[in-house]
């Protein structure tokens, strides 16, 4: 297939998704719960039969991740990280057509007062975030709290699908802040004085990084959270969200971190806090990113 005609079957692909999630969320908005993770479910189960490219790729990364387990223990792990992001999917598709009461209703805080203190101090927050449990979720749940947190992400490569996950951000008053944009570094100021700053740092993305260790390996992470969080006037806060057994949702809000002033050890500590997260959690992150696509030289 020529490049022309790769572009063009992309670009295909990319409104048949953006239609079919559209169709997709009026009747899932109107579902229960548990329903709609019974329907994640599903989108998982097929992700997991047809994504063979996307299956392979989580097969190996557990494999360097998790030497010591066995290979059934690897698929099985692999299995359930799809079923996840089915499950993250549906749900997303589900609040798209509800408000912050779901959102209340479907997500348990531990540790907000910590976020609240910082802001009565004045601090600037930076929410360090990985793509752990429903991180889209978690960003409604904390501005559905009043912080008023702005996100940085990288804009996706297909604008209909990123204007729908922008909506879904918009929704539950998340503004988003695309990396390299005209005038971004002064949105990530503003946000940090009106409110807070959310970035997550655990994948590889064009952007400016540092090598640091991943799972024992080095890894490609963005530097630009430490940057941010260096200022003398912000507290990083790791946050978290996993799904429990009954379906609900626990965002954690650890302590605000004791940050070493050199750029690649705080990514590093940023990071390490984020593998502690997945081997909390480990089937509810997303094992099929190319986290080690690029390795230093030599």
């Amino acid at each position: 297939m020529s490049p022309a005609s790769k572009a063009r079957f992309r670009r295909w692909r990319a409104r048949a998704a953006h239609a079919l999630l559209r169709a997709l969320a009026p009747p899932l908005g109107r579902l229960r719960l548990p329903a709609v993770q019974r329907v994640g479910r599903l989108f998982g189960r097929l992700g997991w039969l047809f994504g063979r490219r996307d299956r392979r790729r989580a097969l190996e990364h557990l494999a360097l991740a998790f030497p010591e387990r066995s290979a059934a223990e690897r698929r099985a792990l692999a299995r359930a990280a799809f079923l996840h992001q089915g499950m993250n999917l549906a749900e997303d598709l589900h609040l798209s057509r509800r408000g912050c009461a779901d959102v209340a209703r479907t997500v348990d805080a531990e540790g907000w007062e910590r976020v609240e203190a910082l802001r009565a101090a004045g601090r600037g927050v930076l929410i360090v975030t990985g793509h752990c449990g429903n991180w889209e979720l978690l960003a409604a749940a904390i501005n559905c709290r009043g912080l008023g947190m702005r996100v940085v992400a990288r804009a996706l490569d297909e604008p209909e699908l990123q204007d729908l996950l922008v909506a879904f951000r918009r929704r539950f008053g998340s503004e988003t802040i695309e990396r390299a944009r005209p005038g971004a570094a002064r949105e990530l100021l503003r946000a940090l004085r009106e409110g807070a700053l959310g970035m997550l740092i655990d994948q590889d993305t064009r952007v400016e990084g540092v090598w640091v260790p991943f799972f024992g390996r080095p890894a490609y992470t963005p530097v630009g959270a430490a940057k941010v969080a260096l200022r003398p006037d912000v507290a990083a806060v790791p946050a978290f969200i996993e799904r429990r057994p009954d379906g609900t949702h626990l965002a954690r809000f650890l302590p605000p971190l004791d940050l070493p002033p050199d750029e690649t050890e705080a990514t590093a500590l940023m990071t390490r806090v984020i593998e502690d997260q997945i081997l909390r959690r480990p089937e509810q992150w997303v094992w099929m990113h190319r986290r080690w696509r690029r390795q230093p030289p030599g």
